[in-house]
């Protein structure tokens, strides 16, 4: 089956993904019930044997499964691969979700691209080879600096922003934007990743009323418990800027669920200081931290605000690329 093939069945799914079941072959591949996509041993591009996976280097653990560095080794290209295990039904979930999404998306130098997805012969895990970030996450980076100069914060966010664009103008919203799922390389390229528990919304006028996500970076309306839509990936982007900011996240210590409902339904929204940081960069904050969803701008109109057209022309790729080396070098 060749990637063309499998996206045509993909895009068959919409909400009957929560009703997915996988069923082993005869010859040990997995199939799934519903779709009859068949994820075997050869993977979708080069067959049997060409990622190699070190499982004592660990990356992470993401929506669904560990994550281990890998080769592919015809190429010497460092991958990055998911490993989940089939039993275990949340992660068939969120499995079967990531890579319906990384299909049906239009492809993008923002998003993370999915190279291959195959099943392990000896441990029958499904192992879904991701392109490698050697940087890590933002959270990564964030622990080795206090706070992310503004020029290089608009850099940054033009580029989180041109993902989020692309994901929401193929109707699907990410649900779980926060600095852990934001990666970047040495190259300075930043790219949304984990789609796990994405959603297709099919069309812009439809909302979701589920309850996923990490719950630090929830919007009000879906701590609510009400509707929401894409606006809800930016108030979640609002919360990961306030933190690259100001180097720490807005509510403090949220020991449970209620403190966090108090937060975001009986305070006021976060808001950056107007002594430490410019009028473009308190706007900036402003436009995505407010509790209306309908009153926060869009990542198309985010991308065209004073603080991200502004600081762009004082700043390039190399001084992003220098201080991401820097950065890298000091203790976590």
């Amino acid at each position: 089956m060749d990637f063309a093939d499998l996206q045509l069945q993909l895009d068959c799914l919409g909400d009957e993904l929560k009703q997915e079941s996988w069923a082993v072959q005869q010859d040990g591949s997995l199939r799934h019930c519903l779709t009859n996509i068949v994820i075997g041993e050869g993977g979708l591009r080069d067959g049997v044997g060409q990622i190699e996976v070190d499982q004592t280097n660990l990356l992470g653990r993401g929506a669904g499964g560990v994550v281990c560095r890998a080769v592919h080794k015809p190429t010497g290209m460092p991958l990055a691969v998911k490993v989940v295990r089939v039993e275990d039904k949340a992660k068939r979930d969120q499995l079967i979700n990531e890579i319906h999404t990384l299909f049906r998306i239009t492809k993008s130098h923002f998003l993370i691209e999915l190279y291959d997805a195959y099943v392990h012969k000896e441990s029958g895990c499904v192992h879904v080879a991701l392109e490698y970030m050697d940087v890590g996450s933002l959270a990564d980076v964030k622990r080795r600096v206090e706070t992310v100069p503004e020029s290089l914060l608009a850099l940054i966010l033009m580029q989180i922003l041109e993902g989020l664009k692309t994901l929401h103008l193929s109707n699907v919203i990410h649900r779980d934007v926060k600095l852990g799922n934001i990666l970047v390389n040495s190259r300075g390229a930043v790219k949304v990743t984990d789609f796990g528990i994405s959603k297709n919304l099919g069309d812009s006028l439809t909302v979701c009323d589920t309850f996923v996500g990490t719950a630090t970076h929830m919007s009000p309306e879906r701590v609510l418990g009400e509707d929401y839509g894409f606006a809800a990936d930016i108030w979640s982007l609002g919360l990961c800027v306030y933190e690259l900011a100001c180097g720490v996240y807005p509510y403090g210590s949220v020991a449970s669920f209620p403190v966090l409902f108090d937060n975001l339904c009986h305070r006021p929204e976060p808001r950056l200081s107007e002594e430490k940081f410019s009028p473009e960069l308190c706007y900036f904050v402003e436009a995505q931290l407010q509790k209306r969803p309908e009153l926060r701008f869009s990542a198309i109109e985010l991308q065209a605000s004073d603080f991200i057209l502004g600081n762009l022309p004082k700043v390039s790729e190399a001084a992003l690329i220098r201080w991401l080396a820097k950065a890298m070098d000091n203790d976590p």
